[in-house]
């Protein structure tokens, strides 16, 4: 995979590297790289944007950006289409800082997030991982209430690498700040790959953090990502038996969560008439845990907080 870089790269370090993915994000990356240049910290910190060969005006935009802040912007620009997973890989690999933000290009950052994530970092040696909250909105601008839950779901706001991998996914992929020294260095699985794929890696180094503050904007957009765009769906559901296949056969020590995970991704299709619940119940059957199954109903509440509604 080959890319260029527009423009030399400033000699200071920074601290902290926002790597932002962009592909055919012309009517909302202005928004997204205004939100993050505009950010007040203690700290230098440069903005990594990587674009997989957008086919519309988003590399205008990127090319006004880095005109606009040489010292702050850097550009890779993809000269071939990469796809999500391989776009995120070599964007990631470039960054120089300690501490790694990632943002897709439709989303927004909030005043105060760079500042408030790299401080728990700096406060928790052992975090290797930082989530916060995010508002979920629309093209409209019309905003939800966040859909995940506040920090008291999690006991002094610590996420374990179990809870990843019996809950799922904790937070939104455009929330995470991680520790440079825990990325991950190559593609592990042929393919595309899922945000909590990436945020699994990261917690085989240490714990996780999630913040109560709502650092950030989710953009809910229909036509894009991998879970919305057509058979979005589908292929999501896909890749996720991939990875837990996956860590049942590199984590067996987790064989019991993975189980439990199984059980309510089973339930979760079954309610949603979705057919994939047989795969998921397969994966269940091959990892059978007799604690999991008498553990499985309390977990399944505290799954429901985490996501109020079985979808």
């Amino acid at each position: 995979m080959s890319s260029t870089i527009d423009h030399e790269t400033p000699a200071r370090p920074p601290k902290v590297s926002v790597c932002v993915i962009t592909y055919n994000h012309e009517k909302y990356l202005r928004q997204c790289l205004q939100s993050i240049v505009d950010q007040r910290t203690d700290f230098y910190f440069e903005i990594i944007v990587g674009d997989d060969c957008s086919t519309d005006g988003t590399r205008a935009i990127i090319s006004e950006f880095a005109r606009a802040y040489p010292d702050i912007v850097r550009v890779v620009l993809q000269e071939r289409n990469t796809g999500g997973t391989g776009n995120y890989l070599d964007v990631h690999s470039r960054a120089r800082g300690e501490y790694v933000a990632h943002i897709d290009g439709d989303d927004i950052a909030y005043a105060g997030k760079l500042q408030a994530q790299a401080n728990a970092l700096d406060a928790d040696p052992a975090c290797s991982l930082v989530w916060h909250r995010m508002q979920v909105f629309n093209d409209s601008g019309s905003i939800s209430v966040p859909n995940l839950p506040g920090v008291g779901m999690w006991p002094n706001g610590r996420v374990e690498l179990r809870d990843l991998l019996r809950f799922g996914s904790v937070g939104y992929h455009s929330s995470t700040m991680y520790r440079a020294t825990a990325r991950l260095r190559s593609q592990l699985i042929e393919g595309d790959a899922l945000d909590w794929l990436f945020a699994v890696e990261l917690l085989r180094a240490g714990h996780g953090c999630y913040l109560e503050a709502i650092l950030g904007g989710y953009r809910n957009n229909p036509t894009t990502g991998i879970s919305r765009a057509g058979d979005g769906q589908v292929r999501m559901r896909r890749l996720y038996r991939q990875h837990l296949r996956h860590y049942l056969r590199q984590l067996p020590e987790f064989r019991r969560d993975i189980f439990v995970n199984c059980l309510i991704n089973c339930l979760v299709d079954f309610i949603n008439h979705r057919p994939s619940w047989v795969e998921f119940f397969r994966i269940a059957l091959s990892s059978f845990s007799l604690i999991g199954l008498f553990q499985f109903p309390a977990l399944l509440r505290r799954y429901r907080v985490i996501y109020p509604k079985i979808s």
